[in-house]
């Protein structure tokens, strides 16, 4: 939704250059600027996103052990042995410390379940 709204803000905005209505001279390179979003953007999060599709369809998951090291502020993200992964904090509640078994996607680490290691209860 974010990738839609900077392409249309884009096409917008290119359109004003190329009928030279740009009021400033420094509006002239907020296509330039948006290009450089939209190319963030896609790299951070849709790819990653995309990637995972063909991993969620066949429900393959890769699964790691680790410490939970820090639990981010809105409590949707936390980071395991150095590694960032993202939950669900109605489903999931885990604490600084725990030692978890995670099933996640690949490439954006959204958690699909959670467990404590050697635990078969869900946290």
């Amino acid at each position: 939704m974010i990738s839609s709204g900077l392409v249309l803000l884009l096409i917008r905005r290119l359109r004003i250059n190329a009928e030279r209505r740009n009021r400033r001279g420094i509006t002239y390179l907020f296509p330039a600027i948006l290009a450089g979003l939209i190319l963030v953007q896609m790299i951070l999060f849709t790819i990653p996103r995309m990637l995972d599709t063909t991993d969620v369809i066949r429900g393959t998951y890769a699964v790691r052990t680790g410490t939970v090291e820090k639990i981010d502020f809105l409590n949707n993200a936390m980071t395991v042995d150095g590694a960032v992964y993202f939950y669900n904090p109605l489903v999931h509640k885990p604490q600084v410390g725990d030692l978890l078994e995670i099933s996640h996607t690949r490439y954006s680490g959204y958690i699909h379940e959670m467990t404590k290691a050697g635990l078969s209860q869900k946290t």
